[in-house]
């Protein structure tokens, strides 16, 4: 927390809890890439920050921390389709819940 601003930091920590807790929900508690129950689940981004994507619900997915490790800041359905956690219906799954999002300097 900085000593600068407390309550922004109080805020956009709500906030970041309130989209893990909306992404967990969307698969169950599982990771959203290989469907594993882990003790914890991190955020990804779809399309990672440093390709242009946003801090939005529709670019974030709850995931274990192997899968958002193994996939960095790669495209989604190249390291998907090539990992060996790759599941059609559970893609299917993904693409209904995951809005196309936003990328940065783009209408």
């Amino acid at each position: 927390m900085s000593l600068q601003n407390p309550l922004k930091d109080l805020t956009r920590r709500s906030q970041k809890r309130k989209l893990k807790t909306a992404a967990k929900q969307r698969f169950n508690g599982t990771c959203a890439y290989c469907g594993s129950v882990p003790r914890f689940l991190t955020l990804d981004h779809v399309v990672a920050r440093s390709k242009g994507g946003f801090d939005v619900r529709s670019n974030l997915v709850a995931v274990c921390r192997r899968c958002n490790k193994s996939k960095g800041s790669r495209l989604l359905w190249e390291w998907w389709q090539a990992s060996p956690w790759w599941d059609e219906e559970r893609a299917h799954q993904l693409a209904s819940s995951v809005l196309i999002c936003k990328i940065k300097g783009t209408q």
